[in-house]
Order: C-alpha cells, then sequence, then structure tokens
C-alpha cells in the first residue's frame, strides 16, 4: 500500500482517493507511456457500497472497544478520585482536632501557670505519667508502661490526684474524643491512599486502554484488508470490462478493415473486368471495322468483276448482232 493513498493490483495502481486530475478520465483508468495503468477507486460508478459498510462496521467495532475500555478506567478513575475526596474530608478531620487539642494544650498550659506547678516539678512529672497512661488505655494503642511505671501510677491514685492534676486530666479526656477523630482520620487515610496504589497498580497491570487500542488497530487492520480486498476485485472486475470493451473495439474495427479489403478487392477485380470488357469491345469494334473494310473491299470487287462481266456481255451482245448481218 502506498504512502499518498494507492495500492498496486498486478500492474495496475489504484488510488483511493477521489479523482480531480484531467487524466484521471476515461472510466477511471489513465495509461502512461510505459503502459502503466493506474485506477481511480473513485470512479467506480458508485460500487463502493460495501466498503462504506464495512468502514462504519469497523468504526463501530473501534468506538466500542475504546468506549468500553474508557468506561472502565473511568470507573475505577472515579474511584481514585471518590478516594481523593475522602482523603481531603479525613484530612479535614484532621486539622481541626489537632486543632482542638492545641487549644486543650494551652489551656492546660495556662492551668498549670496559674496553679504555680513548675514544669520539671514531680507534680508534672506525675501528671505525664498519668496522660501516659490514659492513652495506652486507648483501643489499638502501642504504648505501654514498664513495670516501675505502672507502680508508679498506683502510688498516685492511692495517694490521690492534686486538684491540678486532677483539672489536666479532665481537659485531657475532654480531648480524647478529638483524638480518636485523628486515629480514624489517619485511619481513613491511610486506607484510601492504599485503595489509590492498588487501583493505580490493576490499571496499570491491565493495561485496559493499550489493549484496547491493540484490539482497535487489530479491527482496523482487518478493515483495511478486507477493503483493499473488495477495491482490488472491483478493480479488476473494471479493468476486465474495460479490456473486453477495447477487445471488441479492435475485433469490430479488425472486422471493419477486413470489409474494406474486400471492398477494395472487389472494387479492383471489378475495375479489371471493365478493363478486360472494354478491351474486348476495342478488339470487336476493331474487327468489325477491318470486316466492314473487307466487307468494302469485297463488294468493290464484286463490283469490278460485276461491271467487267456487265461489258463483256455487251461485247457478247455486239458481237452477235456482227454476225447477223
Amino acid at each position: 500500500m502506498e504512502v499518498d493513498g494507492s495500492m498496486k493490483v498486478q500492474n495496475t495502481t489504484i488510488f483511493m482517493g477521489d479523482n480531480t486530475r484531467s487524466e484521471r478520465h476515461n472510466g477511471g483508468i489513465s495509461e502512461d507511456r510505459s503502459g502503466q495503468k493506474s485506477l481511480f477507486a473513485g470512479n467506480l460508478n458508485k460500487k463502493l457500497d460495501p466498503v462504506a459498510k464495512r468502514q462504519q462496521e469497523a468504526k463501530k467495532q473501534v468506538m466500542k472497544i475504546i468506549g468500553d475500555a474508557r468506561a472502565s478506567d473511568r470507573k475505577l478513575e472515579e474511584g481514585i478520585d471518590e478516594s481523593r475526596t475522602k482523603i481531603q474530608e479525613y484530612q479535614k478531620t484532621l486539622d481541626e482536632a489537632n486543632g482542638e487539642l492545641k487549644r486543650i494544650a494551652k489551656d492546660k498550659e495556662e492551668i498549670r501557670k496559674a496553679y504555680g506547678v513548675e514544669a520539671d516539678s514531680q507534680e508534672e512529672q506525675d501528671l505525664k505519667l498519668l496522660e501516659k497512661k490514659r492513652l495506652a488505655a486507648r483501643p489499638g494503642s502501642d504504648i505501654r508502661l514498664t513495670d516501675e511505671e505502672s507502680q508508679r501510677v498506683k502510688e498516685i491514685y492511692e495517694r490521690g490526684l492534686t486538684e491540678y492534676q486532677e483539672h489536666s486530666m479532665k481537659l485531657s479526656e475532654a480531648g480524647g474524643a478529638y483524638e480518636s477523630e485523628i486515629d480514624e482520620a489517619k485511619k481513613g487515610i491511610m486506607m484510601e491512599n492504599y485503595a489509590i496504589r492498588s487501583t493505580k497498580e490493576a490499571m496499570l497491570k491491565s493495561q485496559t486502554m493499550t489493549k484496547a487500542e491493540k484490539a482497535a488497530d487489530d479491527v482496523m487492520e482487518e478493515a483495511r484488508k478486507d477493503i483493499i480486498g473488495m477495491l482490488t476485485d472491483e478493480a479488476k472486475d473494471h479493468i476486465d470490462e474495460e479490456l473486453e470493451e477495447k477487445k471488441e473495439a479492435a475485433e469490430e474495427k479488425a472486422e471493419k478493415e477486413k470489409e474494406e479489403e474486400e471492398k477494395i478487392e472487389k472494387q479492383k477485380a471489378e475495375k479489371e473486368e471493365k478493363e478486360a470488357f472494354t478491351e474486348q469491345i476495342v478488339a470487336s469494334t476493331e474487327l468489325m471495322v477491318e470486316a466492314e473494310n473487307t466487307m468494302d473491299d469485297v463488294q468493290k470487287e464484286i463490283k469490278k468483276i460485276m461491271d467487267e462481266m456487265k461489258l463483256l456481255e455487251e461485247d457478247i451482245k455486239g458481237a452477235a448482232v456482227d454476225t447477223s448481218k
């Protein structure tokens, strides 16, 4: 198949485009000096309906293949978009909860200062240990107390919490709800990120569009072969018709030439016959003229003889007269 939209079938080039050049007339076939013929498929008497139908079928197949692939990928992409939206929501919850915890931490710091508790005091250190125990008790927590820390917590509770510690712990317990929200948000973000990664890996592994494009290429290639076959058959039929017409024209021309030769031969024979007849007439005329001349001579001779005989008769008569005297 040529780059310019043509192909060769035997010794004939088939052009797939429209016929716009003057040399492409004469039924769509032109012939150069070397005998190379060119057939323009656009001039095949509008008999390309099967080709158009095959093209439409191929287009529908390709559109379905690509459409299904896009729909599949779009569904996965929608899942990714949905996960990203959820991540944004989780992140918003996370930010808001962290903001509340920061506010509580600020309140706790102000309470510490209000109670005059030093940051490095034993009371503050015991409060931090109580905070650690609270966090360790939360579901799913990976915080663990050592044996010494557990013993110290027991002693603190046996002794009783100070007013500052009780106030601070109440604020910490109030922040527990926000901590749970943070845990859930982090867990949700982690799960959605995992879903996104898994979906992308699945898309990469399945290569839906790549396979669809390959399948579409195969469909178009098969359609191209079918169309070339149709055009080739049509071109062969068209060329055969042209050759048959040329053959008939050549035979007709030969027949006319033969008739013309026979006519010339007949005219020649008639001419020769006329010439021979003319020669015969001339010869006959000459004979007649000669015969007439001979007859004239004979008649003259006869007349002469008769004249002589008449004289002789008169002489005889004269002699007879003389004798009777």
